[in-house]
């Protein structure tokens, strides 16, 4: 209303382009959205009324008729223009009257992507904003855990108080139709409709996400039988959207409300299924939501540590591990290279969540998964003899693979934190410097070896355990990559050098404290190497000598000591 007080001429534009079907789709499109923004309001919607303005621009005969609707642009601007206007409800009493719900379904298979899509979020929008005040966003769920940027955009544009309203026969009509449509459209009948499935599965997780406990409800008893036929067919592209909606509807019980039974026989089905790549996915996505179901957690837990188990020998899940059901299937999918550094990849980015749970969930202690990852570097490095460890097919699988190389040491580095890892520190010392010295290593593999070392040195708090040897292994490889002929070796190399002298640590009496480079390097190699990667070619590693000299030299600087002459 107050948009069209201060431009009273917006009324007589709206009016002139819906008339004027000569009108570029892109002027059109624009109207139609302004129009809604304007008839978001009640007075606004009022005034526009009273002018039959909302009937001309939003009637879809009258663009059918005109050939303007086979344009995507004008859809877009159809769809959004009333997004923008039901945000109360005269606007949603016009929709309904208006008859718009079976235009708006038929939108959902829109051959452009971009109009499915913009009339798949009016679906949501139209079942959160029939809802009542009270049982809005009711069900506890952490925004936060929503996944893998799947859903935060439609998130963020839901994020509106809902609308109370009396309801009504045709009210109820709309949301029946919505929610019969959605039990229709959720299993594919053909190949050809596994997006529409997508789209489907991603808006019911949203709605399960955003809705009280009325609409929750209303939802799952409409799909249930649809979702549990999806779960049966076992389709693996939709493993990870399934798995979404699984838990958005078993997270809306665990605060007040116990989860539906339905709900719990979906989940524990989808932690059963019986292809390993699908298996590994759904056990991932269900530890990612930190559920305190110590049930589904423990099945959760040995899904992901079975391919380690397989792969290292290392007996994670007790000593029976070949009575467990899934044992052999998973063992034939690692057989494949390609599926086996995926499998491998997914179970240890997991591996430190792992290490974090309850004992009551864990099959083993926390330091045997260190002692497993571990064991995976040695294979994919070719140092441990396969046929003394797992499965030998499956360990060829993983020899020189850089992508496992670096997916252990990304988790090695988190497992630092992990309970009684302290202890497992002279044996990460010996593996992380066996791959510095390794020539077949590339940069990024050596960088992140470096990372892990600095990370593992933070939390050393018995330098004994660190030998004498280790350290002259230490220095000598150091000393040798900072002259490397890649300059990202020579910059990694040099950062490593900073960091380490960035951090603190105890000597044998607890008052005495210095930093990580001087206890593992001795402190006569830091700054001339430093100081001559002041002179390297590459401007990179330049710079990151500069900020790492002033990281070697700040402790001493702080505690006013003179330089040294390799300092000078």
């Amino acid at each position: 209303g107050s948009l069209l007080k201060a431009c009273p001429c917006l009324l007589e534009f709206i009016s002139t382009v819906g008339h004027n079907t000569a009108s570029d789709p892109g002027v059109l499109s624009f109207t139609l959205k302004v129009t809604g923004l304007m008839a978001a309001t009640e007075d606004g919607f009022k005034m526009l009324q009273e002018c039959s303005v909302l009937d001309q621009v939003f009637n879809l005969r009258h663009w059918q008729d005109a050939g303007l609707w086979e344009d995507p642009c004008l859809r877009i601007g159809w769809i959004q223009g009333l997004k923008n206007l039901l945000q109360h409800p005269k606007a949603l009493r016009f929709f309904v009257q208006s008859d718009f719900i079976e235009p708006l379904l038929q939108l959902q298979t829109d051959t452009s992507l971009f109009v499915a899509s913009a009339a798949n979020q009016m679906l949501a929008h139209i079942l959160l904003f029939c809802q009542p005040v009270s049982s809005a966003g009711c069900n506890g769920i952490d925004k936060k855990e929503e996944d893998d940027g799947r859903t935060h955009a439609s998130i963020t544009d839901l994020e509106h108080p809902a609308v109370t309203m009396e309801t009504s026969a045709e009210y109820t009509a709309v949301v029946a139709a919505i929610t019969e449509y959605l039990k229709e459209s959720l299993v594919p009948k053909e190949n050809t409709q596994l997006h529409q499935s997508l789209q489907i599965l991603k808006l019911l997780a949203l709605l399960l996400a955003q809705a009280g406990a009325p609409l929750q409800d209303k939802l799952l008893q409409t799909v249930a039988d649809s979702l549990e036929e999806l779960v049966t067919a076992g389709c693996s592209q939709l493993t990870l959207p399934l798995m979404d909606v699984i838990l958005a509807a078993y997270s809306s019980g665990t605060d007040e409300r116990v989860p539906d039974q339905r709900v719990t026989r979906l989940l524990s089905s989808m932690l059963n299924i019986n292809k390993p790549s699908d298996l590994i996915r759904a056990a991932a996505a269900f530890l990612r939501r930190s559920h305190h179901d110590t049930v589904h957690t423990a099945r959760a837990v040995r899904i992901l540590l079975l391919p380690l188990n397989i792969t290292t020998g290392q007996t994670l899940l007790g000593t029976n591990t070949t009575a467990d059901e899934n044992w052999f299937s998973m063992e034939e999918q690692l057989k494949s290279k390609t599926s086996c550094v995926s499998v491998i990849c997914v179970c240890l980015t997991n591996t430190p969540q792992i290490t974090l749970k309850p004992s009551g969930v864990l099959p083993c202690p926390p330091v045997l998964i260190v002692t497993a990852v571990l064991s995976l570097l040695s294979i994919c490095s070719g140092v441990s003899s396969s046929s003394s460890t797992g499965c030998s097919k499956v360990c060829r699988n993983v020899i020189g693979s850089g992508k496992v190389q670096k997916c252990a040491l990304e988790a090695l580095t988190a497992l630092s934190s992990s309970p009684g890892a302290k202890e497992k520190i002279s044996e990460v010392f010996t593996v992380l410097i066996k791959y510095l010295e390794n020539p077949d290593s590339d940069p990024t593999v050596l960088h992140k070896s470096y990372q892990a070392l600095v990370k593992w040195m933070s939390v050393c708090t018995d330098l004994s355990v660190i030998t004498d040897q280790l350290r002259q292994d230490l220095v000598e490889v150091v000393k040798k990559r900072a002259c490397d002929m890649r300059w990202e070796v020579r910059d990694s190399t040099v950062e490593f050098l900073g960091h380490l002298a960035g951090v603190r640590v105890c000597l044998k009496s607890a008052e005495e404290v210095c930093d990580a480079s001087e206890a593992l390097l001795g402190g006569c190699c830091t700054t001339p190497l430093l100081k001559e990667a002041l002179q390297d070619t590459e401007s990179y590693v330049r710079a990151s000598a500069i900020s790492a000299l002033a990281k070697a030299l700040a402790h001493s600087w702080q505690q006013g000591a003179a330089l040294t002459p390799e300092e000078v």
